[in-house]
């Protein structure tokens, strides 16, 4: 099956890199948004040629939900951001705070798209699809589990320079028994309470490869982060030091739960 937009998404994709590496001075604000939504559209567009839908035509129009909600998800980890003081933006002086805004907000908005649709690309390699059920676990009730997110909340926020790893788990504790709740979809309370792993490989394998994108590109760049980690803080591969890496994982996990949780229906992505 076709997918014009896979040629559209290699187009932007490629133009976008080569003009992040080629210009001077300040210009990534101007490319990262395009960049990252030519890789979507390319992974999504490969998904229709391999099995004729993804998550951007089973959604439609409603796939814009993705990256609006992105950027509320995101501004949480900034806000969180402020009291650990793990990464800054170097060259963000050069804009003012409205400009800062809303070019930060826009980049901010391909996260989740970017990351559930690499997750559904890697959901039907072939070895994954052939997984058998792994061990179960069993899991407290949703109260104990929403309480624990509480508590690594508010160890994150108090000592900070300690507790700075719960930044990217607290959020899938206190999201998972609402969908339990409301019976929506549940990592915790349905997939691993039966032994299903497939999500979870899926999910950490998807958001490595964007991890690994994310830090590839920012390598080199003009506004860029950096990262300020205690203790974690060797043997950076580009920015990010290779535990830090880590964190991504438990992070697929919430933000795959925070799209549950806000999205209206079963979610258009198949995982």
């Amino acid at each position: 099956m076709a997918a014009i937009h896979f040629y559209i998404g290699i187009i932007l994709l490629a133009f976008s890199w080569i003009m992040n590496g080629i210009l001077e001075g300040a210009r990534t604000h101007y490319f990262f948004f395009f960049l990252w939504v030519g890789y979507i559209l390319t992974i999504d567009g490969m998904l229709v040629m391999k099995r004729g839908a993804s998550p951007l035509t089973r959604a439609g129009f409603s796939y814009l939900f993705f990256f609006l909600l992105s950027i509320p998800f995101w501004w949480l980890f900034e806000g969180v951001n402020l009291r650990m003081q793990n990464w800054e933006y170097v060259g963000s002086h050069k804009f003012g705070p409205i400009s800062y805004f809303l070019f930060a907000s826009l980049n901010f908005s391909t996260v989740i798209p970017a990351v559930l649709t690499t997750s559904e690309w890697v959901r039907h390699w072939k070895w994954i699809e052939n997984l058998k059920k792994g061990p179960a676990i069993s899991v407290p009730s949703k109260e104990l589990i929403f309480v624990l997110g509480l508590c690594f909340l508010l160890l994150l926020l108090c000592f900070p320079h300690i507790f700075y790893p719960l930044c990217w788990i607290f959020l899938f504790f206190l999201t998972e028994p609402l969908n339990a709740k409301f019976k929506k979809r549940s990592i915790l309370f349905s997939d691993l309470s039966e032994g299903e792993w497939k999500a979870v490989i899926s999910l950490a394998i998807g958001v490595l490869i964007c991890g690994l994108c994310w830090e590839t590109w920012n390598w080199n760049s003009d506004p860029r982060w950096v990262y300020h980690i205690p203790f974690l803080g060797f043997f950076p591969i580009f920015e990010m030091p290779i535990l830090g890496y880590l964190g991504y994982l438990p992070f697929a996990l919430e933000l795959f739960s925070v799209t549950v949780l806000c999205w209206k229906g079963k979610l258009p992505v198949d995982l």
